[in-house]
C-alpha cells in the first residue's frame, strides 16, 4: 500500500510539472534569430522567455538596446539594458552592456504604447503576406510570455514595408515613439560615452562597423 501511495504522489509530482510547461504561440518564429540570441541572453543576463513566471512580461530587442516590461500583483516595472558588440577582425568581439531601470513614468509610457498599437497582437513577420527578409536593414525582436504561453518574434525592417503593408506601419509608429522617450535617449548617450570599444558593430546583427573618432 505503501509504495501504491508513493507511486502515486511521484506521478502527479511529474504530471504536475509537465503541466506547468508554457506553449509556444503560433504566430512565433523560431529560426536564426532564436538561437542566434539565446547566447547573447546567456551572456548579458536575461532568462529564456519560455522560463519566465511573470503574469505579463514584454521584451523588445532594437539591436541597441533590450526593452524590459513585467506586471506583477498589478504592478507594472520596467528597465532598459543598452549593449554593443565590439568589432575583432576574424574572431568573435567582446559584448559590453549596462542594464538601468527605468522610472514609473516611462514605464507606464511605453505600457500604454504597447496597448494602443497593439504590438502583441503582431504575428512574426514570416506570417504577414509581402513581408520579406532582406540583405541589410535592421531585425526587430518582440518577446512576450503570460503564465501559460509564450512568443518569440522577428521583424525585419519595418520601415521598408510601411507604406505597403498595415502591420508595417503599425509596428514602424511604436518604434518611432519609442525612439522618441526622453529617458531611453539619456540613458543610451551615457551608455555610449562611457562604452570602452574603439571599434564596434553599428548594432547588434549589423556588419556596418563604427569606429571612435579621437
Amino acid at each position: 500500500m505503501k509504495i501504491q501511495v508513493t507511486i502515486l504522489l511521484l506521478i502527479s509530482i511529474v504530471t504536475g510539472t509537465l503541466g506547468q510547461e508554457k506553449t509556444m504561440s503560433a504566430d512565433s518564429d523560431t529560426v536564426f534569430w532564436y538561437k542566434y540570441y539565446a547566447g547573447i541572453k546567456n551572456k548579458i543576463g536575461l532568462d529564456p522567455i519560455d522560463k519566465i513566471k511573470d503574469n505579463f512580461y514584454f521584451r523588445l530587442w532594437t539591436g541597441v538596446n533590450v526593452i524590459v516590461l513585467r506586471r506583477a500583483e498589478g504592478k507594472v516595472s520596467g528597465d532598459v539594458t543598452f549593449l554593443v558588440q565590439q568589432y575583432k577582425e576574424n574572431k568573435v568581439g567582446k559584448i559590453y552592456f549596462k542594464k538601468t531601470p527605468l522610472t514609473t513614468v516611462t514605464t507606464e509610457q511605453i505600457y500604454d504604447l504597447i496597448n494602443k498599437y497593439k504590438i502583441i497582437e503582431l504575428p512574426t513577420d514570416k506570417q504577414i503576406d509581402g513581408w520579406e527578409m532582406g540583405l541589410d536593414g535592421i531585425t526587430y525582436i518582440i518577446e512576450t510570455s503570460d503564465k501559460t504561453n509564450f512568443s518569440w518574434k522577428t521583424y525585419w525592417t519595418p520601415t521598408h514595408y510601411k507604406d505597403k503593408l498595415v502591420e508595417a506601419k503599425r509596428l514602424a509608429d511604436f518604434l518611432n515613439k519609442i525612439n522618441s522617450i526622453e529617458e531611453l535617449n539619456s540613458i543610451g548617450k551615457r551608455f555610449m560615452e562611457r562604452q570602452p570599444f574603439s571599434t564596434w558593430y553599428n548594432f547588434i546583427g549589423s556588419a556596418t562597423i563604427v569606429s571612435k573618432i579621437r
